[in-house]
């Protein structure tokens, strides 16, 4: 938790939920983590200046990754942590040093609630959500190490269908380590091609903050999920890929 005394700007909801752990009482050696899983902005912030399209959009969700990681966590009977704040207020996966983790410009659109802030108003989001929201991964993953099991970690996130006009496979793993990425690849592949392996991010350069605070210091296993969003946009979808990415996953428990 950060060292400095929480701040919260006038208009805002000082009660503000950082995140939820669903299934918290789940017993398999896993914790699962979903930091897009919402597009609210927190009251007194206006939406940031973006409309309803906006967030609808990938920029500020990673559109059916909340559903789909709720579904693994029963599927799989494992703890999950859901940030309830969307991205564009504050990245709970980048570092607060870090250009885009209050992005004044999101693929190309302008966030207006965004620019210019001062230094006590990043703290204050860091307050309401960031540190909350980690405090909860924190002792989510450290509970499973005082009942004396090293958890996986496992990312959950979906990613558009296409970037810069090149199409990408319906589901990815993103890894900083051989093993267990490769079983679960491995598992991914006896069901679906093609599976992006550490594309179209290559977790060896790009971590993501969470693997950075919770996992890389302890040595815990660790791995990324992406999802093809499109195929994550009806309940057909989602229990279907619950069950692809949940029976990959359980191969490496």
């Amino acid at each position: 938790m950060s060292a400095h005394p929480p701040i919260v700007l006038p208009g805002a909801d000082p009660h503000w939920p950082a995140g939820e752990v669903f299934n918290p009482a789940g017993a398999a050696p896993l914790v699962l983590v979903c930091e897009h899983a919402s597009n609210r902005i927190p009251p007194g912030y206006a939406d940031l200046g973006c409309g309803t399209l906006e967030l609808a959009r990938h920029i500020a969700v990673d559109i059916g990754a909340a559903a789909l990681t709720r579904g693994l966590a029963l599927h799989l009977d494992a703890p999950a942590v859901l940030c309830s704040t969307s991205r564009l207020f504050v990245d709970c996966n980048r570092a607060p040093f870090e250009d885009d983790w209050i992005a004044p410009v999101s693929d190309g659109t302008a966030i207006p609630g965004n620019a210019g802030l001062s230094a006590e108003e990043r703290h204050a989001r860091a307050a309401l959500v960031f540190e909350p929201f980690h405090a909860l991964v924190g002792e989510t993953v450290a509970a499973k190490r005082r009942a004396g099991a090293a958890p996986l970690i496992v990312a959950v996130h979906s990613y558009a269908a296409s970037l810069d006009g090149v199409s990408r496979p319906p589901v990815a793993v993103i890894w900083d380590q051989p093993e267990p990425a490769a079983r679960v690849m491995a598992a991914l592949r006896r069901e679906v091609a093609p599976v992006g392996d550490n594309a179209p991010y290559d977790g060896r350069r790009l971590h993501g903050y969470t693997v950075e605070r919770h996992a890389r210091p302890f040595a815990l296993r660790r791995l990324a999920i992406e999802v093809r969003q499109d195929l994550l946009g009806e309940d057909d979808g989602v229990a279907a890929w619950t069950r692809i990415v949940g029976d990959a996953i359980g191969c490496a428990i």
